[in-house]
């Protein structure tokens, strides 16, 4: 559990420092609750995910700021709750998203409003 906490911090930071005011994100990015998450490349099998909370309502072309708010995301984008995992505020929050029949796993950025 250390490991992936470091692991997502150093991504985190990572992502961050080669961003300014005038670069785009390569990940999408959606917002959940008030948070960010960007969506990373790791593959999520379908069984793993519990329900379906929600999905994108709003395709943005800057950072989102409101729930369900999407960058690089399209209207209509599913996101699933993951099996035994919780959607807290917390750096291990993970969400999965549906794109083009594949989930992957969406990560938590506490530094990105």
């Amino acid at each position: 559990m250390r490991k992936i906490i470091v692991f997502s911090l150093f991504f985190t930071l990572v992502l961050l420092s080669g961003c300014n005011e005038n670069e785009k994100l390569s990940n999408p990015v959606f917002n959940w609750d008030g948070n960010n998450y960007f969506v990373t490349n790791e593959p999520i099998n379908k069984i793993e995910l519990e329900e379906k909370i929600g999905e994108i309502v709003l395709q943005t072309k800057k950072l989102p700021t409101k729930h369900q708010e999407g960058y690089r995301l399209s209207e209509g984008t599913n996101l699933y709750k993951i099996k035994n995992m919780e959607i807290t505020n917390n750096i291990d929050s993970v969400i999965a998203v549906e794109i083009n029949g594949e989930y992957k796993i969406a990560r938590i950025l506490n530094e990105i409003k």
